[in-house]
């Protein structure tokens, strides 16, 4: 367990308050009044992998979506369930994953799970938990076959690997150089690296003269500028995550292959990215499920970022509006009295459409979002801040 973070509701207190100052009477000074109702406690599971050396980095956005998520509903006084947001880490290790989803399973209080981003392992995850019946929505893109793995206590909130591969090899072919010169395809080798680009490859119709894993030594790095230079592509596709991806595209605009378009997915989407590459990174492509809102006119999405800034002292990151969102279909259960696994579950999929402030969430029986929900947005690096400026 990596953190936990309670977020107590003050709703049967304020109660307690409201009525005796509307019956004129100050608290302590009139008859005893009745005792509260127990509150229910509940935990929710954040789970998430951690084995990388900044992945903290990369899922904080998330959690800390979700976490303001309960912690406004909690404060709202309308909500009587105590929930404790849990943070698990599951190593990027099978067995681990297993051990934490038993641990879980065997606590009648986890009524839930929210799957990080980039969370791997999650069928060992997902076999454990659905035998339980804890009903778990997943921010990972990884595993495009997970809906067939026959659970029925399982949703995804974003469009998987196989969607975000096909929306990077729609906008590759969409490029002269592309289509002329052909694509280089690198990755870390990660599973984040390795899903993307057979999703990628598979639909691309540009020819792949170049495929390779790069690791992050010099000097390997070294020699991905003259690899590149001598497969003569006019794109690389990074399917790994930003650190490295940023070094690989400085080593490419040191080489002299400014003009060979540099293009990832949502591992490379991050500040971390920015930062690395420095100028090097200008014009860099990412195609990535998470929306945002930083250009959102409406009021309930200006409210979000103002509150995320005001607690976490930074803009909202990836991923921060789908948490955000999932968390509130978790506390809608809860406002409508759920407060076992069975309950929770039943209500959540009692509802197959869900108004967020990411995207209106629209789900498949499979557990999929339906294909005109599952929506994958193309971001360019632009004066030091990743713009929107597709939807796939």
């Amino acid at each position: 367990m990596r953190a936990v973070v309670r977020l107590v509701t003050e709703a049967a207190l304020c109660a307690v308050v409201l009525s005796a100052c509307t019956d004129g009477v100050l608290p302590g000074t009139g008859p005893a009044a009745d005792p509260p109702s127990p509150v229910a406690r509940v935990k929710i599971a954040f789970l998430q992998d951690l084995s990388a050396g900044d992945a903290a980095l990369r899922t904080a956005p998330a959690f800390q979506g979700a976490k303001l998520a309960f912690d406004t509903a909690g404060l709202s006084g309308d909500l009587e369930v105590e929930v404790e947001l849990v943070a698990l880490d599951t190593r990027g290790d099978p067995e681990t994953a297993t051990l934490v989803a038993r641990t879980m399973a065997a606590d009648p209080a986890f009524v839930g799970a929210i799957g990080a981003p980039f969370l791997t392992d999650q069928r060992a995850v997902g076999d454990v938990l659905d035998a339980a019946g804890v009903p778990t929505i997943t921010l990972s893109t990884l595993g495009p076959d997970l809906s067939k793995a026959g659970w029925t206590t399982w949703r995804r909130a974003v469009a998987d690997h196989a969607r975000v591969g096909s929306a990077v090899a729609v906008f590759v072919d969409s490029l002269p150089g592309a289509t002329r010169r052909g694509a280089c395809l690198l990755g870390d080798g990660s599973q984040v690296a390795s899903g993307l680009v057979r999703s990628v490859a598979g639909p691309l119709r540009a020819g792949i003269v170049l495929r390779s894993r790069v690791v992050a030594d010099d000097a390997e790095l070294a020699g991905v500028a003259d690899a590149v230079r001598d497969a003569g592509c006019g794109v690389v596709v990074w399917g790994g995550l930003s650190g490295q991806g940023a070094l690989v595209r400085r080593r490419l605009v040191e080489g002299g292959l400014r003009r060979v378009a540099f293009v990832g997915a949502d591992g490379m989407k991050d500040g971390t990215f920015l930062s690395v590459s420095g100028t090097g990174g200008r014009g860099t492509v990412a195609a990535c499920p998470c929306a945002d809102l930083s250009t959102a006119t409406e009021l309930a999405a200006q409210r979000f970022i103002q509150d995320y800034q005001a607690d976490f002292g930074l803009p909202p990151g990836p991923y921060a509006a789908e948490a955000w969102d999932v968390a509130r279909m978790f506390v809608q259960a809860f406002r409508e009295g759920a407060v076992t696994r069975a309950e929770v579950l039943r209500s959540l999929w009692a509802v197959d459409r869900f108004d967020g402030l990411a995207n209106t969430y629209v789900f498949e029986p499979t557990g999929e979002l339906a294909p005109g929900a599952a929506r994958v947005h193309v971001y360019r690096a632009q004066a030091g801040r990743w713009v929107a400026f597709q939807e796939g």
